[in-house]
């Protein structure tokens, strides 16, 4: 439902957006299916490719395919998608009522388009709750098989039982021992699931988390009987777009061998955020959606600390009115030292990144993070929970050895994040120390190379 450049909520926009051109430069023609938002993509879109007609329930809703460039075609349907917002309406900040629908939309466009020929493919790669009927529809018309990535588990795609016939199943596939229920809802994710011929999710460790009752959200025992079709392949990032040596929405660029410009970018978020312009304080930055998952109720507790150790802080983020009450609160007591950025702003999320000196991730869970890896593209140490793809990205660093990539908290509480951040602290009061611990961040590789020839072989396999 969500592609960078068309639409952006979270980081399955730049999953989908990033991981197909990675996968042309294994050998592998492929072409991502997503919305055209036209109140959100203000780019050019190109030649139609085919106008057909699909069901939603009893009713028949017309569909265009738009071509958008060499690895991108655009599902125009205006009652669907021609609105301000991907999944919530901005003006409420509520999911729009109609979700099931406008995910329907999307796959059975899909469907379509592959059954009546006007896209071919060897195999379809499935994304999230918003394509979990898709494998379904695939088998039943004995098309291509499908590989299904879970990027957040928390999001299932739950819809009350009376919506089913939207899904045109037929009643008799949803009682019983059913693929598509749950707890007497439909659940989108488990049908990705249980009709996938693979399931990959997005890191390694949060593969062998989501097996496990505390981590599973009720489908623990789906996902162990998946046994070896369940595999982790950890996120990439585009390290063209996300590179400081030549991102232009800096201030000043700079390098690993040159870091001389993080200075002037500290300087310039100082100046953007309204804080203190202090350049002996450590500068701590936060981008991300504020929820509890989240963990922002856990770093917002460690403020005043991190205020009296002379920290200062800037979040960048919107989600829960209480949590952003909490940091609206805490910028109105400590003036210079903490400020709140509301709202998404890509350009801005590089400039705080850019500016950082630590970066702060208490994720209750985390499927795999790319804000991590951004950070340290950048240079802004993380510091983080000890959890899903954090555990893959983030390696502890030990001082004696000069080994690793930041700090791990191990647990997602206030005390133990306290002495993540105290560490941290102490090692940015040891300027020799923290610059190489900043170089050994910000030579890491997460490019999409090697994410790519992971999801290559996975496709090979799955050929046969």
């Amino acid at each position: 439902m969500e592609c960078v450049p068309f639409s952006k909520v979270g980081g399955m926009a730049d999953v989908v957006g990033a991981l197909p051109a990675a996968l042309h430069a294994t050998g592998v023609d492929c072409r991502v299916l997503t919305p055209y938002y036209p109140r959100i993509y203000r780019g050019e879109v190109g030649t139609e490719l085919a106008a057909f007609d699909v069901w939603v329930g009893d009713t028949l809703h017309r569909v265009r395919l738009l071509e958008a460039g060499p690895h991108a075609v655009l599902v125009d349907q205006p009652t669907a998608y021609d609105r301000p917002g991907v999944y919530d309406d901005p003006l409420t900040d509520e999911g729009y009522p109609d979700s099931l629908f406008r995910c329907l939309i999307l796959q059975q466009a899909a469907r379509i388009a592959l059954r009546d020929g006007h896209l071919a493919a060897d195999l379809v790669h499935c994304h999230d709750n918003h394509t979990g009927l898709l494998p379904a529809y695939l088998r039943d018309d004995g098309g291509p098989p499908a590989l299904f990535t879970i990027h957040n588990l928390a999001y299932q795609g739950l819809y009350g039982a009376d919506q089913f016939p939207l899904t045109g199943l037929g009643l008799d596939r949803f009682y019983g021992f059913s693929p598509f229920e749950f707890h007497g809802d439909l659940s989108l994710l488990k049908a990705g699931i249980t009709h996938a011929e693979i399931v990959t999710t997005v890191s390694p460790n949060y593969a062998k988390e989501i097996v496990r009752p505390e981590h599973g959200h009720g489908l623990d025992g789906v996902l162990r009987e998946l046994g070896d079709r369940l595999i982790g392949v950890l996120n990439g990032i585009d390290d063209q777009l996300w590179d400081p040596a030549g991102d232009p929405a800096l201030a000043a660029n700079y390098s690993a061998q040159d870091p001389k410009g993080k200075l002037e970018c500290k300087r310039a978020l100082r100046e953007q955020a309204g804080l203190d312009q202090d350049p002996d304080a450590p500068l701590c930055g936060m981008v991300s959606r504020v929820t509890y998952q989240k963990g922002l109720d856990i770093a917002g507790a460690c403020l005043p600390h991190l205020v009296r150790q002379g920290a200062q802080l800037v979040l960048l983020g919107t989600g829960d009115h209480g949590l952003l009450d909490l940091y609206r609160g805490a910028a109105g007591r400590w003036p210079g030292r903490v400020a709140l950025l509301e709202g998404h702003d890509e350009l801005l999320a590089h400039r705080v990144y850019a500016g950082s000196d630590l970066f702060l991730m208490p994720s209750r869970f985390e499927p795999c993070g790319l804000s991590q890896m951004y950070a340290m593209r950048y240079g802004a140490v993380p510091v983080a929970t000890r959890t899903g793809g954090l555990v893959d990205t983030v390696l502890p660093f030990d001082a004696e050895w000069k080994t690793g990539t930041g700090i791990l908290a191990d647990r997602a509480t206030r005390e133990s994040f306290k002495a993540a951040l105290d560490y941290a602290l102490g090692l940015f009061a040891r300027p020799k120390v923290f610059s190489r611990l900043r170089r050994h961040t910000m030579s890491k590789d997460f490019s999409w190379a090697r994410s790519a020839e992971r999801y290559h072989r996975i496709y090979l396999d799955l050929l046969g």
